[in-house]
C-alpha cells in the first residue's frame, strides 16, 4: 500500500525518487549537500554525519534519521549514541566540545528564533572558530530542509532502504552525475528489486 502523498512515489521511495525528478530546482542541492558534508572543514565526516542524523532524531524524520544513522554507522559511530543524544543531550557520552556544537545545533532546530550571540559565544569558548561554527550552521539547515522534503512527500523509507543509502554516501558522498536523468529509470528498476531481494 502507497502510504506516501504522491501517484509517483512508494513503500520502495527514497530521496532520490523526488530530486530525479525534479533535476532543474533540486539538482543543485547535491553539489551543496557533497561540499557540506564531505569538503574541506576541522569537522570529521562522522561528525558531519552525527550532526546529519541528530538533527532528523529531533524532527523525527525517521527516512533522514535512519539514513544518516546507518551512514554515521560507516564511520564508525555506534546507533545507541545516537539515541543517547536525542533522549538526553546533556547525558551523553561524548565530549564537552562536541555538546556545546550540538547544542547549537539543538536550539537552531527547535527554536531558531531565540538563536543569541550567547550561543555562539558558547562554541567559541571551546576553542572552535567561525568557520567550524558556519559549518555546523550550513549542516543543521541542511538537514531540516531535508526533513521537511522527505515528511512533507509522505516517504518513510525502511532498514533496507536505509543500510542501502549508508552504503552508497559513505563511500561515494553526495555527488550525482551529470547524466542522470537519462539513467534513472534504469536505476530505480535495479534499486527495487535489490531491496525487494533483502526484504524476501
Amino acid at each position: 500500500m502507497n502510504r506516501s502523498f504522491f501517484s509517483y512515489l512508494d513503500e520502495w521511495s527514497d530521496i532520490t525518487d523526488i530530486t530525479f525528478r525534479d533535476r532543474p530546482r533540486l539538482g543543485p542541492l547535491d553539489k551543496a549537500s557533497h561540499r557540506i558534508m564531505r569538503g574541506p572543514g576541522r569537522l570529521s565526516f562522522a561528525d558531519r554525519e552525527m550532526i546529519a542524523a541528530y538533527v532528523s532524531g529531533l524532527n523525527a524524520c525517521s527516512f533522514c534519521y535512519g539514513s544518516h544513522e546507518a551512514v554515521a554507522a560507516e564511520f564508525g559511530v555506534e546507533s545507541h549514541l545516537l539515541e543517547e543524544l536525542v533522549d538526553n543531550l546533556d547525558q551523553a557520552a561524548i565530549s564537552e566540545n562536541n555538546r556545546v556544537l550540538l547544542r547549537y545545533v539543538q536550539k537552531l532546530t527547535l527554536s531558531p528564533s531565540k538563536m543569541s550571540r550567547k550561543d555562539a559565544e558558547a562554541v567559541y569558548e571551546m576553542g572552535w572558530t567561525e568557520e567550524d561554527l558556519h559549518l555546523v550552521v550550513l549542516i543543521t539547515s541542511l538537514f531540516n530542509f531535508y526533513n521537511r522534503l522527505l515528511d512533507g512527500h509522505g516517504v518513510k523509507g525502511n532498514g533496507a532502504i536505509y543500510q542501502m543509502g549508508g552504503k552508497h554516501l559513505s563511500r561515494k558522498g553526495y555527488k550525482v552525475p551529470w547524466f542522470i536523468g537519462a539513467i534513472k529509470n534504469i536505476i530505480f528498476k535495479a534499486k527495487r528489486k535489490q531491496l525487494k531481494t533483502k526484504t524476501n
